[in-house]
This record gives C-alpha cells, sequence and structure tokens, in this order.
C-alpha cells in the first residue's frame, strides 16, 4: 500500500475516534450508535495495522514513538487531574452571572425555597430527546444552587409506558420528587418548577380564609375595582385560597392559617369580633386592610377590635407633597420609609403606592410606653406630609395643613404585631391604612403585590417565600436562519478542528526532517 494512501487513511481513523469521543459527550444516550462506530473505529484501526505489519512494527520500535508515547502518558495524567477538577466543580457548581439584570439567574425567593429542603429532591424530564437540553439548562440553574438535586431524562417516544404509568397527559413535563411526596410540572418555569418545590416540601398547603360579608374585595371579579388578580397570584405560589363569612359560622375553620379582612366597609355584629378575637388569642394570625371613610367610621366595632391590641387607626388621608403618584396632588401618596430590620421590608426598596391611606398609631407609643406593634412603612416628616381631616378640603382639593385639626407627619401607613403566647403559639397581624393597592387596577405594578406577599408569608410563618425581585425582563430571543446555523457548525466542528490536523500534521512532518 503506497505510503500516502496509509497516511491519509491514519488521519481518517484519528477524526474518526475524534468523532466517537464527540458523540460519546454530546450523545451519551445512544449507547448501541455510539458502540457500533466505536467498533468499526477499532475494526479499521485493526486492519490497517495488520496490513502494513513491518511499517507499523518500525514505528513501535523508533525513538519518536517511544517520545510520542511520553507525551501521551503525560497528557493522560493532565487529563485525569483535569478530570478530577472538573468533578469538584461539577459537585460544587458556582455561577457567575454578568448581565446587567441577571437575567441568567434565579430569584432569591428559589434560593430561599431550594435552602430550606434538606431532602434530595429527584427530578424526572419526560420529553422529546430534541428538548433535553433546552430542559437541562433551566435544571442546570437549579442543580448549581443545590447539587444534591438528582436529574433523569426520559424519552417519551421511547418509554411511553412510563408516561401512562405516571399519569403525564403532555410533554415536557417533570416529575419532581421529595420524600414521598411527588408533583407534576407542566410548565417549564422558574415560577412553576419553584411552586412545586414549594408544595411539595409542605406538609400540607396554607389555608388562607378572605372574610365576606362586608363590603371587601370580590376575589372573582376581574372589574377593574376586583381582585381576581390578587387570587390568581395567591393559587399560583400554592396557597389555597378561600372565603368566609362570619355569620354564617360558629368557630373559625381549624385549617385557617391566616384571616385576611380586605376593605372591609360595613359593620361587624358583636358575635363575628368575639370570634375573631378567641382566634387571634388563642395564636391566630389577621391580615387588615381598612381605607379612609369620611361618611363616616367605617367598620368601628373592626377598629374598636384592633385598638383593644393596640393600634389606632385614623380616620384620615395621608398627603405626602413630595412622594406621591403623578397627577395626585399627594393623595395617592408613595411609601417613603420601610422599617430594615423587620422580615418583611428588610432590603425592601420598591415603589409602592397607596391610593387614599389613612394613618394609623400605636396607642401605646403615644402614652410612652413600650409598642406592641411596629410601623413598616412610613410617610416625609412633616411638613412635607401630615394627615388630612377636613373632607371640604379634600372635595374641593384645596387641602392644606390645619394646625390641632390635621395629624404632623411622619405617619405610619402599615404596621405589624407579634405576641408568643404561654402555649408557645404566635400571634400574628399585620394592618394597612389601604387596601386598593392589589385591585386588578394595578396589576402592573408588581411591587404592590409583591408587598403584600410578603406580609402574608410572614403571616403564614413561610419567611422562606418573603421575595424581594420578580422577573420583569422582556425577553427579545434571537431568531437565526438555517443559513446561519449550517455556516457556525461548518465552522466551529469542522473547519477549525480541520485546519488544527493539518497544521499539527505539517509541524509533525517538519520535525521529521530535521
Amino acid at each position: 500500500m503506497k505510503n500516502w494512501l496509509v497516511t491519509v487513511l491514519c488521519v481518517v481513523n484519528a477524526l474518526l475516534y475524534m468523532a466517537i469521543i464527540g458523540m460519546w459527550i454530546s450523545i451519551p444516550d445512544e449507547t448501541l450508535l455510539n458502540s457500533i462506530t466505536s467498533a468499526v473505529a477499532l475494526i479499521f484501526t485493526a486492519i490497517l495495522i495488520l496490513t502494513n505489519r513491518e511499517r507499523f512494527y518500525h514505528f513501535y520500535t523508533s525513538r519518536f514513538f517511544k517520545k510520542l508515547t511520553s507525551s501521551l502518558i503525560s497528557v493522560f495524567f493532565i487529563a485525569v487531574i483535569l478530570g478530577f477538577l472538573n468533578f469538584l466543580a461539577f459537585k460544587n457548581a458556582f455561577l457567575w452571572d454578568v448581565t446587567k439584570n441577571q437575567v441568567h439567574s434565579l430569584t432569591q425567593e428559589t434560593y430561599s425555597v431550594l435552602n430550606s429542603i434538606d431532602q434530595k429532591i429527584r427530578i424526572r424530564v419526560f420529553s422529546l430527546k430534541k428538548d433535553y437540553e433546552t430542559i437541562r439548562a433551566l435544571l442546570e440553574l437549579f442543580r448549581l444552587r443545590k447539587n444534591e438535586i438528582e436529574i433523569e431524562f426520559i424519552d417519551a417516544e421511547l418509554k411511553p409506558q412510563i408516561l401512562r404509568e405516571v399519569g403525564v397527559a403532555k410533554v415536557p413535563t417533570l416529575e419532581i420528587k421529595v420524600g414521598e411526596k411527588v408533583v407534576l410540572v407542566e410548565e417549564l418555569s422558574e415560577l412553576a418548577i419553584t411552586n412545586a418545590l414549594t408544595k411539595v416540601s409542605r406538609k400540607e398547603d396554607p389555608a388562607v380564609y378572605f372574610i365576606t360579608g362586608h363590603g371587601e374585595l370580590d376575589l372573582e371579579s376581574r372589574e377593574n375595582e376586583g381582585g381576581a388578580q390578587l387570587k390568581a397570584l395567591l393559587q399560583a405560589k400554592t396557597i389555597s385560597v378561600k372565603t368566609l363569612n362570619l355569620r354564617e359560622v360558629q368557630s373559625i375553620p381549624s385549617d385557617a392559617r391566616v384571616l385576611v379582612f380586605w376593605g372591609s366597609k360595613e359593620a361587624f355584629f358583636e358575635n363575628e369580633i368575639e370570634l375573631v378575637k378567641n382566634y387571634l388569642d388563642a395564636g391566630g394570625r389577621a391580615l387588615f386592610g381598612i381605607d379612609p371613610d369620611f361618611n363616616g367610621e367605617g367598620p368601628l366595632k373592626l377598629k374598636t377590635l384592633l385598638s383593644d391590641y393596640g393600634l389606632k387607626l385614623r380616620n384620615d388621608l395621608v398627603i405626602d407633597r413630595i412622594k406621591h403618584a403623578n397627577g395626585s396632588q399627594g393623595t395617592v401618596p408613595v411609601i417613603h420609609k420601610y422599617d430594615p430590620k423587620h422580615p418583611i421590608t428588610k432590603d425592601f426598596k420598591g415603589t409602592v403606592f397607596l391610593p387614599l391611606a389613612s394613618s394609623l398609631i400605636d396607642i401605646q407609643s403615644e402614652k410612652g410606653l413600650a409598642p406592641s406593634w411596629h410601623l413598616l412603612g412610613q410617610s416625609n416628616q412633616f411638613p412635607a406630609s401630615w394627615g388630612e381631616v377636613n373632607r371640604d378640603e379634600l372635595i374641593s382639593l384645596q387641602v392644606s395643613f390645619n394646625e390641632g385639626e390635621d395629624h404632623k407627619g411622619p405617619l405610619g401607613y402599615f404596621a405589624a404585631y407579634e405576641k408568643e403566647l404561654k402555649s408557645s403559639e404566635m400571634t400574628r397581624m399585620v394592618t394597612f391604612g389601604n387596601s386598593t393597592f392589589v385591585i386588578n387596577t394595578y396589576k402592573k405594578f408588581p411591587q404592590n403585590y409583591i408587598l403584600f406577599l410578603n406580609t402574608l408569608n410572614w403571616l403564614i410563618g413561610e419567611d422562606r417565600l418573603i421575595t424581594f425581585n420578580i422577573a420583569g425582563i422582556e425577553e427579545k430571543p434571537i431568531f437565526m436562519s438555517e443559513n446561519q446555523i449550517g455556516a457556525i457548525f461548518f465552522f466551529t466542528v469542522i473547519f477549525c478542528p480541520l485546519v488544527l490536523i493539518i497544521l499539527a500534521f505539517a509541524l509533525y512532518k517538519r520535525r521529521q526532517k530535521l
């Protein structure tokens, strides 16, 4: 066989081995194809050696082969070291996201959920093979944060019987398992996966009861003044949203984690207030959102209940001349200052506005005693802000501070109460001087909803879900034509490796001549 032909066949054989290595790395699941290709390469090598025994014998006994063998052994040991380092990096992966808006990172909420799970997380992916890499890229973000996550891919076309056993209705679908609890996720997004992790790590979904029968927010309404958007958001966070009319029950349901009095306008009966008081005294949790009412005193008995616990709701309207929504002339104030220590507002810097808010104050602080409530959000200092009580001035929109009548700023927008009982139970309450900041009208203002969710999560007792970042980046995908994809493939997979091989061969021949 001619020398040049042997050289060409050897180069082809070497390229075949390179292709095999790439196949085992890129498509490890194609075991049969990879094995057959490897066997063909080995047979090809054996034929080359047998048909050119003398030539190869001289090559084996040459000085060059000894140096080559020594170099290959050195390369092998270097590869082993690099492989070990790669293994350590894989087990202790780290992501450095240099994008401006951290678009390749998970939210802080997801990190909190992952850190709170102390059991192994098993994820089975039921998908078509063509979607593997897209799904793997998303799941790798979770594994980078918690390397104990075990991921298994199942080809929906090759193993349909497993899909039927699990109950998969469509692909792709994720099966997430923590302990003995399993949940199926059909939406491939960080939010869906995080909610599923939250669900499987809970003993049960917390039940939040919204009180009805007193003109409260209608969670079913899709009108501007309704709360359908809020309900959908709570359900997406795996919170069980229920309604409760206190006039129709003899006791608070045992599964109630939080009672929500949101936008109550009408009077409560004495027995309703008694039910709520007994619930709170036994370590219950409650969230109040009470709006100012210049035609009366609103739900007076509910305000009296809060005053019994040490919080006074003033029937005024907070005016903030500096921080307010444009065009509101100060009647739609933006929260100026947050409590930097409380879990609900720690590190929170979002812009939250309260359309027509009344102020509140800790009664005990007026008496110089230790406060039982903590103001979490406040207005500007006087004279920038004050609490307006003159109804005529509000109607004419000619508001001004009146000494002796109006309340000087800074004023409290919302406050939290926490008290540990002898039974080791913890009573928690949060009160807002406004309820309309989370109606459907403001669904495009996520910070309002984040503050509400933070508050509810604290009341439920799931501080791990308190978050301050919800992705709001507009996605701008890059579309590539088949010609562009083909050009990228040609230059990266064929042209560049071929140039390097030719260059290496040329250097080898030149060294032989020397």
